[in-house]
């Protein structure tokens, strides 16, 4: 309520008056009531303290916030507790063999899931809860940003849930509401210049949550019919289009919104960033198909640190993520198999079961939450290196051996000697789509095979082999993976890399007996551009430095403080090694 008053006062208050705002000089004569029945303002020497019109609203407003926080809030937190409990609680009755219908524990928990439906999602609650929802986004689109830094977080907070709650359990009711608001005030707090504005990474990652489950169209979302929200939601009704294509300010901002909100939703914790970091890859697909988003992500990849450190992160994440995958899924399988084995399973005991089962529970939940981010990070980094300006900052000394390595990794499992452990079943229900995977993967290595860069960091890397690369193309060519000038060019990439595996071969023995101070002292590898570290004085190749500062702005020596900027070129040290270069060759071409 002091909110809404500040926000209508045009009043100014003397720093230096103690006097409380209820209180008037001796002298203050009554105030004639105003011809409107309204309360008089009341008027000190050096303030007049603002009196509301009508004060019953704003009252009631923030009454209804609050009580929509302590009551749907706090009960939709309690039902998705026993939602959760019922699903768990089904598991393990399924993997004893046990009557569903005929366990007292178990229908007890479903009766009380049923009981809290019947009230919590009752339908014309529901619709007036989530026109409150639009009305208090209404308003604070309306608050000057001074202001806005003052509100209530749960305001915000609090209607980015129950949204998703709704559009994830009742999502048909949620048809004819209009919540244009909703998604205007999200597009506003997501994008760069109110970052500052909502710092906390958890309700940044919500406002996320809610562009992925309401407002991206169903047409183009994974999520299961029963979650899809009506077009109508949506979709603007001026234009029948959806918001996210036709609104303004979602066109400049929502793409480099998106890429900031990638990078932040690394602080709301292991588990729930998978899921967060899954939503915000679809939106970034859908945004990237169309043309109104275009010139916002152009603008994108001019910010060639800010975008770097974004690829810095995809790259990170998919070699977590398939390190984490490629492990469990043999461990499930071997599970599966004994499981198949009714004798056998028998034979283990009940105790042993149990453990085994349990253990194999936490498996099949950790690879259901990496592999759907998983393929999306693989399809994101296809469809981002379509453009070439995008694919050149990939190509770049600090980027290419990374990409080269994880793409080659993720080769070798899937097409490797061990590809048949992978082999689970029912792999859909783990979102272990192999085919998919492999086709995204060869999408990304013909986009990239023209590239001499791309070559020769294929041919230095130690998961580079010629044999699984030809049955990688062999496989492509028999399932039809990729189709026209794509195939064409996957398909040579075999030999332009053993082409250049020769000269890489070639230049590995001119420097053989290089000095050391040619050397990085990282990687012992011969520098192409050499670099001053001006924190240790420590002089090592760019390309290592501008890595390392991608995952840790420290001095790797003495562990302070450094930039990129604050690098300096070791000109004289780069000529002198190119003149050794420069004999090295000369005595080759006359031996």
């Amino acid at each position: 309520e002091n909110a809404v008053h500040r926000l209508a006062s045009p009043t100014t208050t003397d720093d230096n008056d103690d006097d409380n705002d209820d209180e008037t000089t001796n002298n203050e004569q009554p105030q004639p009531q105003q011809p409107d029945g309204s309360p008089p303002k009341t008027t000190t020497k050096n303030k007049t303290t603002y009196q509301p019109k009508n004060t019953f609203i704003p009252q009631v407003f923030f009454l209804c916030a609050r009580s929509l926080h302590l009551s749907a809030l706090s009960a939709s937190s309690h039902y998705t507790s026993i939602v959760r409990q019922v699903n768990h609680t089904a598991w393990n009755l399924r993997q004893r063999n046990t009557d569903l219908l005929r366990d007292v524990h178990f229908n007890h928990m479903l009766c009380l899931q049923y009981a809290t439906e019947a009230s919590l999602l009752n339908p014309p609650y529901v619709v007036d809860t989530l026109k409150f929802c639009n009305l208090c986004a209404g308003f604070l689109l309306k608050v000057e940003d001074a202001e806005l830094r003052v509100m209530p977080e749960h305001l915000v907070d609090d209607v980015a849930e129950w949204i998703v709650f709704v559009a994830r359990f009742s999502a048909k009711i949620m048809g004819g509401v209009g919540l244009a608001d909703v998604f205007r005030i999200v597009v506003k707090l997501l994008s760069p210049q109110y970052a500052s504005t909502v710092r906390n990474y958890n309700l940044r990652a919500k406002l996320g949550d809610v562009l992925h489950d309401v407002y991206l169209p169903p047409s183009t979302s994974s999520r299961p019919p029963s979650t899809t929200v009506p077009t109508s939601v949506s979709h603007d009704p001026t234009t029948s289009r959806p918001y996210l294509l036709t609104d303004p300010v979602a066109q400049k901002s929502l793409a480099p919104s998106l890429l900031l909100l990638y990078g932040e939703v690394e602080h709301t914790g292991y588990y729930d960033k998978m899921s967060h970091r899954a939503n915000i890859a679809s939106l970034l697909q859908y945004l990237w198909s169309s043309p109104e988003h275009r010139p916002a992500f152009a603008a994108i990849a001019s910010n060639r640190d800010s975008f770097l450190k974004f690829a810095n992160g995809i790259v990170n994440e998919t070699n977590s993520l398939i390190a984490t995958c490629m492990e469990k899924l043999p461990e499930i399988r071997r599970v599966q198999l004994q499981m198949n084995d009714p004798r056998g399973w028998a034979e283990l005991g009940e105790e042993r079961r149990e453990e085994i089962g349990s253990r194999h529970e936490e498996n099949e939940q950790e690879v259901k939450r990496a592999l759907p981010l998983c393929n999306k990070t693989l399809k994101m980094l296809g469809f981002l290196n379509t453009d070439p300006v995008i694919r050149s900052l990939f190509l770049l000394e600090e980027m290419c051996p990374r990409l080269v390595n994880m793409l080659l990794h993720v080769l070798t499992k899937l097409v490797g000697t061990k590809g048949m452990e992978l082999k689970v079943e029912n792999p859909e229900s783990y979102n272990f789509r192999p085919k998919e995977m492999l086709q995204d993967l060869c999408q990304i290595f013909a986009s990239f095979t023209d590239h001499s860069q791309f070559q020769e960091h294929c041919a230095k890397s130690g998961y580079y082999n010629l044999t699984l690369l030809e049955k990688t193309v062999k496989t492509c060519t028999r399932l039809n993976l990729l189709k026209g000038d794509s195939l064409t060019l996957f398909i040579s990439l075999p030999a332009k890399i053993e082409i250049a595996l020769k000269h890489v071969e070639d230049d590995e023995a001119l420097k053989n007996d290089a000095p050391a101070e040619f050397l990085d002292p990282l990687l012992c590898t011969f520098m192409k551009d050499p670099v001053l570290l001006p924190t240790s004085g420590t002089i090592i190749d760019r390309s290592t430095i501008t890595q390392h500062l991608l995952n840790d702005p420290h001095d790797p020596f003495n562990r302070e403080v450094l930039s990129v900027d604050m690098i300096e070129p070791a000109t004289e040290l780069k000529e002198r090694m190119g003149k050794w270069l420069d004999d090295k060759r000369l005595e080759r071409m006359k031996d």
